[in-house]
């Protein structure tokens, strides 16, 4: 039976029975056209693992980063790739950096990455020194002195920065893996501890008021005697001037036990203010 064409249209754009547009006369609706994209990117991986320039603000994720700055960046490790002497051989070294973070899940996702780029589409750049060359020349990345091209590729989980640098002399390719939970937050300005802030005391439940820097809170008077609605109040003010749940947990543990210690670290948590497991073992110094 030779399906309609409106048929077609409705069961692309509408994959979900609840779509709230579902009975209304639009073109197109976004919600449902964004699952369908990420479904595309999923089964696609020219989609997902598309090689696009860096930005300037983005220039030292190309290069290895010291203890503190590569826990507050997520940064999980770095790769690197020579063509050997042939230009036609693969040689990969591969360094940790937050151990903790080399999950299962990115190292499968690592695995794919690299085939693709090695033996995906017609001229895939990871299989040979000219191809990379080719690639360069064709779609210049982010200018690196003396370090080539800089590629950023950003998945759902992890973002990859590749410096492309095709010699004989050095190592061709350095990627350099984010895990996007603290990559992210720390692009959008969201690992600064805020001015001030709203909050409660874990104790009593009281609404209080914290100063960045300062010792100890002030009570606010907006106080109320039911904790849900102080608890309400706080995070309705703190949503209103940017601050995140990471932010206020910093600033809450800084005011109370000190502002140099790692718990007034924003990227010591989650998306919900809650600690980030401890690392079971820390990893040696990189040489």
């Amino acid at each position: 039976m030779k399906m309609r064409k409106k048929e077609m249209w409705d069961r692309r754009v509408y994959p979900c029975a609840d779509c709230p547009y579902r009975e209304r006369d639009v073109s197109f609706c976004g919600f449902c056209l964004q699952k369908i994209i990420a479904e595309l990117k999923k089964e696609n991986p020219a989609m997902l693992f598309k090689m696009i320039p860096a930005l300037e603000a983005e220039n030292g994720l190309f290069f290895r980063l010291g203890e503190e700055v590569r826990e507050r960046y997520g940064a999980v490790g770095y790769l690197r790739a020579d063509f050997g002497k042939t230009g036609g051989e693969f040689w990969t070294t591969w360094f940790d950096s937050e151990k903790s973070l080399k999950t299962p899940v990115f190292k499968k996702e690592l695995d794919r990455l690299i085939n693709f780029l090695r033996d995906g589409g017609p001229e895939p750049p990871f299989a040979s020194r000219d191809n990379l060359e080719a690639f360069c020349a064709a779609k210049p990345g982010l200018s690196l002195p003396a370090r080539g091209d800089g590629y950023r590729i950003r998945t759902d989980d992890y973002s990859y920065y590749i410096r492309c640098l095709p010699t004989h002399s050095d190592y061709d390719i350095g990627l350099y893996a984010y895990d996007n939970r603290f990559l992210l937050p720390e692009l959008a300005g969201q690992h600064e501890l805020p001015d001030t802030c709203y909050s409660t005391l874990p104790s009593t439940g009281e609404l209080i008021m914290i100063a960045r820097h300062e010792k100890g809170y002030t009570r606010c008077d907006a106080l109320k005697p039911d904790p849900a609605i102080n608890r309400e109040f706080a995070d309705t003010s703190n949503s209103i001037f940017g601050v995140t749940k990471a932010q206020e947990a910093a600033m809450l543990a800084g005011s109370m036990i000190g502002w140099d210690t790692p718990a007034a670290k924003p990227w010591s948590y989650d998306q919900d203010g809650q600690p980030w497991p401890k690392n079971p073992v820390r990893n040696a110094p990189e040489r």
